[in-house]
């Protein structure tokens, strides 16, 4: 009765509310994509150019009033150009991929033979890039690359990546099925990150793998050929050299965060 009467002497009907909710909920999920990136900065300049635009209007500067209204006249392009990276972020992650979804024995063994894969591959210094498919999809990454169905393990891993092989170029891409992980495509190219927070002594390989992290939920393991170091690359950007315990430990929490124990 008392909101059915506020809502009356507001003028404000309940199809409102519901209205103002999904707009807050939408600012609120563009604020999270664009936090602690290039993004939030442009943002920020928009908003300077905003009250500036507002200034000048209130004080009567008719010149840089007249400006200031020719720039915002084409504002809908100039935020998608300034900010084409992350609506292609958005959209991609509105998507939902229910092949990410498994059983908790087939993440483990993935997340073995991943770890497995990796070390292999350091002890030869062969450089490697696995890309593990989660709730956004990569056909995009996929359909133009060398499609696969190889089950995933050292062995095949070893061989994939060999130096000689025809494969070695590039990533693979590893989504989960019933029985672990299966390589799915290789070859795979990924987007190069813009950013210049990485250390110059990081090759395209990483620049690589933060590039897609960038733009979609997906995980990236690094095995550097140089170091023969193993790299995680995730929405927290690329991890510290990781040894076998420390990459399972940061697997499990990434792909199963609700499990608390690792069987050995």
């Amino acid at each position: 009765m008392f909101a059915n009467t506020a809502f009356t002497y507001l003028n404000i009907h309940p199809v409102d509310v519901v209205d103002i909710a999904l707009v807050s909920l939408f600012v609120y999920f563009a604020l999270r994509l664009i936090r602690g990136t290039r993004a939030e900065q442009m943002l920020v300049g928009l908003l300077v150019l905003v009250v500036v635009y507002a200034l000048a209007r209130y004080f009567s500067l008719l010149t840089l009033e007249w400006l200031f209204s020719q720039f915002f006249s084409f504002f809908i392009v100039i935020m998608v150009v300034l900010f084409q990276h992350e609506i292609r972020r958005g959209l991609m992650q509105v998507a939902f991929n229910p092949l990410s979804l498994s059983s908790s024995s087939s993440v483990e063994k993935m997340i073995d033979d991943l770890a497995d894969s990796a070390v292999a591959l350091t002890h030869r210094h062969w450089g490697a890039l696995f890309v593990i498919e989660r709730d956004t999809g990569l056909n995009h990454l996929i359909e133009p690359a060398m499609q696969l169905d190889i089950p995933l393990c050292p062995d095949t891993a070893l061989t994939v990546f060999c130096p000689k092989a025809p494969l070695h170029d590039g990533a693979v891409v590893v989504r989960q099925t019933a029985d672990g992980g299966c390589m799915v495509a290789a070859r795979v190219l990924l987007p190069l990150t813009q950013s210049h927070t990485l250390p110059g002594d990081y090759g395209t390989r990483h620049r690589a793998a933060v590039g897609l992290v960038e733009e979609s939920d997906a995980l990236v393991i690094v095995v550097s050929e140089e170091r023969g170091q193993i790299h995680i690359a995730n929405q927290d950007g690329l991890s510290e050299a990781l040894d076998r315990r420390t990459l399972v430990a940061l697997l499990l929490q990434e792909l199963r965060p609700s499990v608390s124990r690792w069987k050995s």
